[in-house]
């Protein structure tokens, strides 16, 4: 008992871009390791900073936002945003990115971000690939499990070493980097259906719908009757990378990890 009470569990950082781009669905996961692990959400757009001192810094999850990676040279603090994660990483600090969180990790360690011909946005049946059947956090993850997604642009050349976790109807949804440690998901793992209806009705959003060819309505229906097995996959993806990466050295295994 001596021994844990000494351990330093660190803190979790939540890297938001937006007010309503949060943790959302994901929150049940985060507090449920607050008591050991805390969890700190910092709004960069809104001016938060960054921390410079890693050194308590266990985990990084980035969240999505309306924000293009594109758009950095034009936002500073976006720039920044995507050297500090390269630093971070570099420094051996697992990260897991969502939409724009695993676009931003991409771009930081090397890869192309690129505009798509057309949004993309609906329910797609994504299955994880040979490499995934052994992974840490995709091991077990039900092929043609639809997955929520919703964006403009995509990685299209991944950084060096990053191998492909899952794949959709257009390409691949998911990265781990070759440090084994850190991932990025194309799509939305902390969305809920009342925070998609949000994302739905927003003015900006009505031509992103409009050019993807689908419905706001119907999708937000679906998202409605989906919820609940959306809510289950994305607890269980987050919570194994925050249980079996994030929590690999702890002196007490979390439920979940396996071993």
């Amino acid at each position: 008992m001596a021994e844990e009470e000494a351990y330093d569990y660190g803190e979790m950082l939540v890297v938001q871009h937006g007010d309503i781009t949060g943790p959302s669905a994901l929150t049940p996961v985060l507090d449920a390791r607050a008591g050991q692990r805390p969890y700190r959400i910092v709004r960069v757009d809104q001016g938060d900073e960054l921390p410079v001192d890693r050194s308590r810094l266990r985990g990084v999850l980035v969240l999505g936002g309306y924000v293009s990676v594109l758009d950095a040279p034009q936002l500073p603090w976006l720039a920044a945003e995507i050297e500090w994660l390269r630093e971070t990483i570099e420094l051996g600090v697992p990260a897991f990115g969502i939409c724009l969180g695993h676009q931003l990790i991409a771009q930081a360690m090397g890869g192309r971000v690129v505009q798509r011909p057309r949004p993309e946005i609906g329910f797609i049946p994504i299955d994880r690939t040979e490499v995934a059947d052994d992974d840490e956090i995709w091991a077990g993850w039900p092929n043609g499990m639809p997955v929520l997604v919703i964006h403009d642009d995509e990685v299209a050349e991944l950084p060096e070493g990053a191998q492909v976790m899952a794949t959709g109807t257009d390409g691949y949804t998911s990265f781990r980097l070759a440090d084994g440690l850190s991932y990025g998901v194309q799509f939305h793992p902390e969305t809920s259906a009342e925070l998609f209806a949000e994302w739905a009705q927003r003015p900006q959003n009505v031509p992103r719908f409009d050019a993807a060819g689908v419905d706001a309505e119907t999708l937000v229906l679906e998202a409605k009757q989906r919820e609940p097995f959306l809510r289950a996959g994305g607890l269980a993806l987050v919570g194994r990378w925050i249980d079996g990466i994030v929590g690999r050295d702890d002196p007490t295994p979390r439920r979940g990890r396996r071993r």
